[in-house]
């Protein structure tokens, strides 16, 4: 019965004209061979298919527990930091238990985490321990006491302090190149985001251009390249 199955097939898809397949050494195996193949790669995609479908459930499922109702009508936000560690912890036990390591436990847990942040704009609660708070305010403190100090004084009040060379001048040298590095990481955002905006300016209005179709459309459209070749 597999042998008329397969002798079936091949007649209705194989050319009758060819009589050999290269690498093989009778047709009969080659049909075999590849009807086994053909058998074991639908087996395979299916078997993916059903891991992506799974996956994608197990990724909603882990999105409802890690978050909450809003008050807003299709709106949820985060659960606290410590109910996220909790959830943490009992998921990297259930991977541990089906005998996976510690170590791939913890990396899978942050890829799922990562695919519920960017594909369902999950975010990420922080500590909200008392060192955490005092760090963070502490942070907030030395960035509103710098803030009146000028770019300009800032680095020379730095390069005081390195050529001091005393540990508490260090720190406090380091202090202002941390100020110098955030105000520099700003200044790059936004000229990034100026960036983006006039491209994103500059792309509709050649589509503009290109959906009219009229003459001086084109000029303008032939002018534009002139200038950027």
């Amino acid at each position: 019965m597999a042998q008329q199955t397969l002798t079936a097939i091949a007649s209705a898809v194989a050319p009758s004209a060819v009589v050999s397949i290269s690498g093989f050494d009778s047709i009969d195996l080659a049909r075999e061979t590849l009807f086994d193949l053909g058998g074991s790669t639908y087996k395979a995609e299916q078997l993916r298919n059903e891991g992506e479908l799974l996956l994608s459930k197990c990724d909603a499922n882990l999105y409802d527990i890690v978050t909450m109702p809003s008050g807003e009508p299709g709106k949820r936000v985060s659960i606290d930091y410590a109910e996220f560690m909790l959830v943490r912890e009992f998921h990297i036990a259930g991977a541990v238990d089906k005998l996976d390591s510690v170590t791939a436990a913890e990396k899978r847990w942050e890829r799922q985490i990562g695919r519920i942040s960017n594909g369902l704009g999950f975010v990420r609660p922080k500590s909200e321990s008392k060192d955490a708070v005092r760090k963070a305010a502490a942070k907030a403190a030395e960035i509103a006491k710098l803030a009146e100090v000028g770019d300009g004084e800032l680095d020379d009040l730095k390069s005081v302090l390195l050529a001091k060379g005393d540990a508490k001048s260090v720190r406090e040298a380091q202090k202002l190149i941390k100020e110098i590095d955030r105000r520099n990481a700003t200044e790059l955002d936004a000229a990034k985001a100026q960036r983006k905006a006039i491209s994103d300016k500059l792309i509709a209005r050649v589509k503009e251009l290109a959906k009219a179709g009229t003459e001086d459309a084109d000029s303008l459209l032939i002018s534009a390249l002139q200038m950027l070749s």
